[in-house]
């Protein structure tokens, strides 16, 4: 699982107070993705990716999910271990990436009340 926080330093606090370290303690900074572009260095920001492995257990997502619903934690994803396959949960839906055209044809068809009733897809 993955999680993340932005800060105006790479090491800071979090720009803004979210549930992610209550929800996610267990998680590890891994990546930061520093965002320079201003000129002025009190605008640049940092993305912080925290992960961990855990286990699935039934229910064990529930808490980050209704966060991500009710737009209290952004970027979330769950993905195996190869990363092979991702759930990228929003507020407003979900993005699923599978290891193979077969397999995303496959979680298609078998759900097509999850796809979106807009002509192209989207």
């Amino acid at each position: 699982m993955v999680t993340m926080d932005w800060s105006n330093t790479p090491t800071g606090p979090a720009g803004y107070p979210t549930p992610q370290q209550r929800l996610h303690p267990d998680g590890i900074r891994w990546w930061t993705e520093s965002e320079p572009d201003d000129s002025d260095p009190g605008f640049h920001t940092h993305k912080r990716l925290y992960a961990d492995r855990r286990r699935w257990n039934r229910g064990c997502l529930d808490g980050l999910l209704r966060a991500v619903a009710d737009e209290a934690l952004v970027e979330v994803f769950v993905a195996d271990t190869e990363l092979q396959r991702i759930h990228h949960p929003y507020d407003g839906g979900a993005d699923i990436v599978l290891a193979t055209p077969a397999e995303r044809d496959r979680v298609r068809d078998q759900h097509t009340d999850w796809l979106s009733s807009h002509p192209a897809g989207l």
